[in-house]
């Protein structure tokens, strides 16, 4: 027993073991956001960058729709050295880009270089993949004077999409401008949310069976606490799937992996606990009773005495002369 005992551990102890854990658990999730705050503000530089006669373009990703396999950016230009004239073009500078339809921008000498809206496309994914879809993506700049003249200039790839992140693939540099190739994928916090709701949605659903098989074994009838249970249940796990970030489509890896599951789990549970409770109530055993919480015993009658033997007084009653006195008054 003395052995056994010491093997506890101690409340104490425990509670120490418990919010360490949880510190632990903090810790771990703070430094994996700072850790993907970084990659996300990494950039993908190309081109000439040593020229000190250049252009500098800035080509800033905003939002990736996978639904339109578009990527929608802003390009920045700055010239440098003799290309700049007090922060302004000293020149008309004509942007070549594969992202644009239509007419290439052109940056008027003299004028302040304003944003460019260009939209890439995507190839190699399909959001039928949420959460683990992933993409890529790529652009040709390319500078020259209203002459056609190239200008040596760098692209720098900067990521403003907090739903994905993106990393460098290729990139190349040539005569007036480069050209560089990325990959999209879910962020770190995009796929925890949607692995979470997902399992999320399992243990729902696993809730709802063991409901219904401890209400259907234990032919326990019209059980309404755990129909109510089961009926909020599948309701509400259509909301969170609404919510999910990126919003995925319908028939998504999401909903085959665990939405339509867990639904069909829940409205079948439901279902069959409502068919098997009526039968029950409708039966002539009907539910089976709940044991008694409590009993109360009658008290204990003290015992009987036993009855005791009345006994007479003895008469005595003088007899002849020699003879020895008779008693009388004694039951037979």
């Amino acid at each position: 027993m003395n052995s056994r005992r010491s093997r506890r551990v101690p409340a104490s102890a425990k509670k120490i073991l418990i919010a360490v854990v949880i510190v632990l658990l903090t810790v771990g999730s703070v430094a994996t956001y700072f850790a993907e705050r970084r990659q996300g503000q990494s950039a993908t530089v190309a081109g000439d960058t040593r020229s000190p006669n250049r252009v500098d373009l800035t080509l800033l990703a905003q939002k990736l729709d996978p639904a339109t396999m578009q990527l929608s950016t802003q390009l920045e230009l700055e010239p440098q050295g003799t290309f700049s004239d007090s922060g302004v073009p000293s020149t008309d500078l004509t942007v070549y880009t594969t992202g644009t339809k239509g007419d290439a921008p052109v940056f008027k000498a003299g004028q302040m270089p304003g944003q460019v809206d260009l939209k890439l496309p995507l190839w190699d994914g399909t959001l039928a993949d949420y959460p683990f879809d992933s993409y890529r993506t790529g652009v040709a700049l390319y500078v020259a004077t209203a002459d056609g003249i190239p200008v040596p200039a760098s692209v720098t790839f900067v990521n403003a999409d907090s739903f994905f992140r993106f990393t460098n693939e290729e990139t190349t540099a040539d005569e007036g401008g480069a050209s560089l190739f990325v990959h999209a994928s879910r962020s770190t916090g995009t796929l925890a949310f949607a692995l979470f709701a997902m399992l999320l949605m399992w243990l729902m659903s696993l809730m709802a069976v063991l409901a219904a098989w401890f209400v259907i074994s234990g032919r326990k009838g019209l059980l309404w606490p755990s129909m109510s249970f089961m009926g909020v249940v599948l309701f509400a796990l259509i909301p969170l799937r609404n919510t999910m970030p990126g919003q995925p489509p319908i028939g998504s890896l999401l909903d085959f992996g665990a939405f339509f599951l867990a639904e069909a789990l829940i409205a079948l549970s439901l279902i069959t606990t409502v068919i098997v409770g009526y039968r029950v109530e409708r039966s002539e055993d009907g539910p089976s009773a709940e044991p008694p919480t409590a009993t109360t015993s009658e008290p204990e009658q003290p015992p009987h005495d036993p009855p005791t033997e009345i006994i007479k007084p003895a008469t005595i009653t003088p007899g002849a002369p020699g003879e020895p006195p008779t008693e009388f008054g004694r039951g037979d």
